[in-house]
């Protein structure tokens, strides 16, 4: 019955513009769940109805509107019709448009090439799967590098070979290409699945996220900033320090004249070594990085410089005390102290002995200095 009046209406003619009405225009609803949806028509009619796969609304007199309801709609590609009759006129139809969408089963996210560590420089490929999506065509799969979006995908995978336009739920997948670096070591990476079903549909879109995947990167070392040039003073000890970041974790050694002198990255140069080129070798499974220290030993020279200023110091202070000891006596010669001096008188004669001498003697100045 339903397919002979939806082939009458056809016969018929085309559908009267403006006769018909429906409220919601459109509707999008999630496959299960309830729906309804108002025809109302604004012309004189002998009858007005719904013709629909399922729950259809016969010919109804005497109405101007005519609900379409349905409790659990599980039909995928669904098109209902509201027709209502006009004597000796075209049928007027409106035609509903219904969207039945599904939220996938499942999100994931994996390595296509293999679960071991990733090589820095090295191109991998990611898949993202989703089980059981509907309306696929409104489906955009995107890719996170931890909360970044980094792309998106609309042209997916189908499989089972379904087309693109396919209403009911399909599985879908989408792949994602990375050249991994240091920087992406312990990145995680996830997948979304969003069904954009426009302003009718679920708003913000409907989103369903992958668990992340985390990946390790694994590379070469890279020997942090060293010296590149060490003087020793002979007779004094220096360290040679070397580090260096790499994944797995580098072994770091010393080299000299082509012979391992350390396990690690630490080496003291002892009184005992010789100058020349110490080379630091950083290595893992990856790769190698090595740098050179030119070692130069030199005499030293201290102590020597030590004692030829000590000799200078006591030269010139020995030199000091002779200066100073010779002008001090110059400075002395022919000075008395007149502290106490008197004047006195004495007779011609000079005493002997204690006596006067009464010999006539050469008669001196009478003013003499006398102690």
């Amino acid at each position: 019955m339903k397919m002979l009046l939806l082939l009458i209406t056809f016969v018929l003619g085309s559908a009267a513009d403006g006769c018909l009405e429906l409220h919601p225009p459109t509707v999008v609803v999630r496959h299960g769940d309830p729906v309804s949806v108002n025809c109302t028509v604004s012309t004189d009619h002998s009858g007005m109805g719904w013709a629909a796969p399922v729950d259809d609304v016969p010919i109804t007199r005497g109405v101007q509107f005519l609900t379409w309801r349905v409790e659990s709609l599980r039909i995928w590609d669904i098109k209902p019709l509201c027709f209502a009759n006009r004597p000796g006129e075209a049928q007027c139809m409106e035609r509903l448009s219904v969207t039945v969408y599904k939220p996938p089963d499942s999100v994931s996210v994996s390595s296509v090439n293999s679960t071991d560590p990733m090589v820095e420089g090295s191109q991998y490929q990611l898949k993202c799967e989703i089980q059981n999506i509907a309306p696929v065509q409104n489906l955009t799969v995107k890719w996170y590098k931890g909360d970044t979006l980094v792309h998106e995908d609309r042209d997916c995978v189908i499989e089972d070979g379904k087309s693109d336009r396919e209403k009911e739920p399909v599985s879908v997948s989408s792949t994602l290409l990375i050249t991994p670096s240091r920087a992406d070591d312990g990145a995680e990476y996830s997948c979304g699945a969003e069904l954009d079903l426009g302003p009718e549909g679920p708003q913000p879109p409907l989103e369903e996220k992958s668990m992340p995947l985390r990946v390790t990167v694994h590379y070469k070392p890279t020997i942090n900033q060293i010296d590149t040039l060490l003087l020793v003073l002979r007779g004094n000890s220096a360290v040679l320090n070397c580090s260096a970041k790499g994944n797995p974790p580098p072994d770091i050694v010393w080299i000299f004249n082509n012979e391992s002198i350390t396990q690690n990255g630490i080496y003291t140069i002892s009184e005992t070594d010789d100058g020349g080129n110490y080379t630091c070798r950083a290595s893992n499974s990856v790769g190698i990085h090595e740098e050179t220290v030119r070692v130069i030993v030199t005499e030293n020279y201290m102590p020597l410089i030590a004692g030829i200023l000590v000799v200078l110091v006591l030269a010139i202070s020995l030199a000091f005390c002779v200066i100073y000891s010779i002008y001090y006596k110059n400075k002395k010669m022919g000075h008395y102290s007149l502290k106490n001096v008197k004047l006195c008188t004495q007779n011609g004669n000079v005493a002997q002995n204690g006596k006067d001498n009464s010999l006539p003697m050469t008669r001196l100045p009478e003013e003499k200095f006398c102690a």
